[in-house]
């Protein structure tokens, strides 16, 4: 009897074991890559995104090009979002901040792509300028694109908010908190990415990608890309 007992924890406590020890070997490393954004003639050409080609305005002020790329941008600024782009993907746990209209930034915008591109040290104010909408309010999606626009032409150096974009290279769904002086919660699908736009100073990231745990501490104190992936 005792025999028959034993034999029985013993092949319990196996399969516990064995279980495991599976579990652990589908928790994959978490794959970082952290980089300073920077985007080329190529990204901007293709991408039809208002942050990649005010990005690119941004750190190509002189480029031969410019006025093709400030138009583009402007229709971009200008074309009514998708109905599922409209939705917000990021919603800030702490204190709101109001953010520029999406409307102002188009009028703002259309009315200095006549100004030379060689004046970088301009600061470009999308709230400064008043203009008329068929809205009353402007959605999610225009405020968190103007407030962008705003921050990417804008060359104070005491701007106290960085850019930080999050690609998630993996394929699965991914939600990214943020938490430090102000808490925010960044949702990427999977294989594709997602912005938001915090103060500076220090925080702690956190998110699961495929099941795999990530979390680090980051002095965000510029605009940053961070890549996402699961190791093979």
């Amino acid at each position: 009897m005792k025999k028959t007992v034993l034999l029985i924890l013993l092949c319990v406590f196996s399969l516990g074991f064995s279980q495991k020890k599976k579990t652990k070997a589908k928790a994959k490393a978490v794959v970082e890559k952290e980089t300073t954004i920077i985007y080329t003639e190529t990204d901007a050409e293709n991408s039809n995104e208002a942050r990649v080609v005010a990005g690119f305005l941004k750190q190509n002020p002189n480029h031969p090009k410019v006025d093709h790329f400030k138009r583009k941008l402007m229709d971009i600024i200008m074309a009514t979002p998708p109905a599922e782009e409209s939705k917000p993907m990021m919603a800030s746990v702490g204190k709101d901040k109001a953010a520029p209209k999406a409307d102002n930034a188009s009028k703002s915008l259309a009315s200095n792509t006549s100004l030379k591109s060689t004046a970088p040290s301009r600061t470009v104010n999308y709230a400064s300028v008043g203009g008329t909408s068929k809205k009353s309010e402007p959605d999610e999606h225009g405020k968190k694109t103007a407030a962008l626009l705003t921050h990417l032409f804008n060359n104070d150096i005491s701007d106290k908010e960085a850019y930080v974009n999050v690609k998630n290279k993996s394929k699965c769904n991914m939600e990214m908190k943020i938490n430090g002086k102000k808490n925010y919660n960044l949702i990427i699908p999977a294989r594709s990415e997602n912005y938001v736009m915090v103060d500076k100073g220090d925080y702690q990231l956190s998110t699961k990608v495929c099941d795999s745990p990530y979390t680090t501490a980051k002095k965000i104190d510029k605009d940053i890309e961070i890549a996402l992936n699961v190791g093979e």
